[in-house]
């Protein structure tokens, strides 16, 4: 079998509906536990007479599990990422219904957790599972576009949710949202499969590949064990710089979105235009989550999280400057949201790259978890600035020490190749 004719057609039907389908794992992750401090949260403290920095508090600890939960999931999920995703999609779609009746701070909390957790089951876990199983070369690009699903948050639940808590009442709108996250887990039951080859494609969509072979190399994954132990990751220096390189400048990215709004509402701007940042960030935060894929495929993982960081810099350098001027908070903004968008596609892609498709659980479960802990990491740190200035300039301070991790890290491939009868050359 010549693989050097063989071409690839990653966005071919089946794989154009994976994309989609974890985009949309993406986004209720996005909505349910990283995207409630801003409006959501705000909504309910003041209905309730609940205080809002600890329910801020309590939401950076469920993007931390959101993280730690990596360690739990990701091995069950190399067995059946489908399956697991769809429970956890259930789990969640219980604790929204209990969030929106519960008038329990601790209850709310708890349920938090828990919600944290089921995120980091079938968003942090299986979706980038999926992801390494069905593009094990083309991860950069279709990262690319699968998480546009973090960002759409910012467009369509965050401005909404308080105007349909209005409307129908906070009960009613959070069981209409388990409704529809229900709908996803029935998907994700009969429709969904974990490899390209279970749906009669290639990984890649390489054409001229024959599919027998394909599902052989299907099960072999299946009963792969990673020579990659938990204690080779952790002692390796290249994955601690690779983990922080990406993770350290989400977690300033977290910094700032979390206080975007009450930041401008502080500097003696109106709501309106203060939202008005926030939902042209997300729109802008599309197209960066496509545009920084397209730099990744082009140019490698390495150069594209060197590009992130220094975009993320300018930002926190012009958000010092918000408060002397609006059009800061639109430089700010827009160059920190496009930067933003892809935040979440840079670690798994960096993983890929290393590692491949089979060792990728065995080296993410444990990068991904420190990556995901940086991200909650950063929604409570902003309660322990007595400044936003001063919140910034430990941003930058931050930034500096990535970008040094990211200079010097190494993105040379140690994994297990693919074989040349499944056609892909790693």
């Amino acid at each position: 079998m010549e693989t050097t004719k063989q071409k690839a057609k990653w966005y071919g039907p089946k794989q154009i509906g994976m994309i989609i389908f974890t985009g949309v794992l993406m986004l209720l992750s996005s909505c349910f536990v990283g995207g409630q401090t801003n409006t959501v949260l705000p909504y309910l403290a003041g209905m309730r007479g609940w205080d809002m920095s600890t329910l801020q508090l309590f939401s950076g600890i469920a993007c931390i599990l959101d993280g730690a939960g990596i360690l739990i999931w990701a091995r069950l999920s190399r067995k059946n990422a489908k399956l697991m995703a769809g429970i956890a999609l259930i789990v969640m779609a219980i604790c929204l219904v209990i969030f929106g009746y519960t008038t329990s701070l601790p209850v709310l909390c708890i349920v938090m957790f828990i919600m944290g957790l089921s995120s980091a089951c079938f968003s942090s876990t299986c979706a980038m599972t999926l992801t390494a199983n069905w593009w094990p070369t083309k991860k950069g690009i279709v990262l690319g576009w699968s998480t546009m699903g973090i960002v759409l948050m910012s467009v369509v639940y965050a401005p909404y949710i308080p105007l349909a808590y209005d409307a129908i009442g906070v009960s009613m709108t959070q069981v209409w949202l388990a409704v529809l996250t229900v709908v996803v887990a029935i998907i994700c039951f009969i429709f969904v499969k974990n490899t390209p080859e279970e749906a009669g494609t290639t990984p890649d969509g390489l054409t001229g590949v024959d599919l027998a072979q394909a599902k052989e190399i299907t099960r072999q994954l299946s009963e792969y064990k990673s020579p990659f132990t938990p204690k080779k990751i952790f002692s390796s220096w290249n994955n601690w710089a690779v983990a922080l390189a990406v993770g350290l400048p989400l977690m300033v990215a977290m910094t700032y979105i979390s206080t975007t709004i009450p930041a401008l509402l502080s500097y003696g701007y109106d709501y309106g235009q203060a939202v008005a940042v926030f939902s042209v960030g997300g729109v802008v935060a599309l197209v960066g989550s496509w545009g920084l894929g397209f730099v990744d495929s082009k140019i490698g993982t390495k150069k594209a999280v060197i590009i992130y960081i220094i975009m993320i810099i300018v930002a926190i350098v012009a958000a010092i400057f918000m408060k002397n001027s609006f059009a800061f908070a639109w430089i700010s903004g827009i160059i920190l949201f496009g930067a933003n968008g892809a935040g979440r596609n840079l670690l798994p892609s960096y993983v890929g790259t290393i590692y491949g498709r089979w060792d990728y659980p065995a080296a993410y479960q444990l990068m991904g978890t420190l990556f995901m802990m940086l991200c909650g990491a950063g929604v409570m740190i902003p309660a322990f600035f007595p400044t936003y200035t001063v919140m910034y300039i430990f941003d930058l301070v931050v930034l500096v020490i990535a970008l040094i991790l990211a200079i010097t890290s190494k993105d040379k491939f140690i994994g297990k190749p693919d074989t040349e009868e499944t056609g892909i050359v790693q």
